[in-house]
């Protein structure tokens, strides 16, 4: 079996929610603690009830705390980079939400329950 396709059916096992390929205009703002180091109009490319993947100009690091202001809504969300990748000037952080973000994406998500019998994914 090809390992990338084996690690990539382990990760789908443990992801707690389905991924939805979606634009969402958001900005980002990076914080260490108070202090607003940086804002960037950016965008996220793939979202989840827990999170998203963010496209943006500024590199980041795992365990960076940012805030998302969805530019549709005004909702902010704070979270933590768990995944980069990039080069130059193209950055993609993986973001998970530091509490329940609710209907920070205005989707509805399909419930955990129906994701564990589903095995297309």
């Amino acid at each position: 079996m090809n390992p990338t396709l084996s690690s990539t059916r382990q990760l789908k096992s443990r992801r707690r929610s389905k991924r939805l390929r979606l634009t969402v205009p958001v900005d980002v703002i990076a914080l260490e603690g108070e202090t607003e180091l940086f804002r960037e109009a950016a965008h996220v490319s793939c979202v989840s009830a827990h999170g998203g993947l963010v496209v943006m100009a500024a590199g980041v690091a795992i365990g960076q705390v940012l805030r998302l202001v969805n530019r549709n809504t005004r909702e902010h969300q704070d979270c933590r980079v768990v995944h980069v990748e990039g080069a130059e000037n193209k950055w993609t952080a993986g973001v998970e939400f530091l509490q329940p973000a609710g209907n920070f994406w205005q989707i509805s998500f399909p419930p955990l329950t129906s994701l564990a019998h589903d095995t297309r994914n």
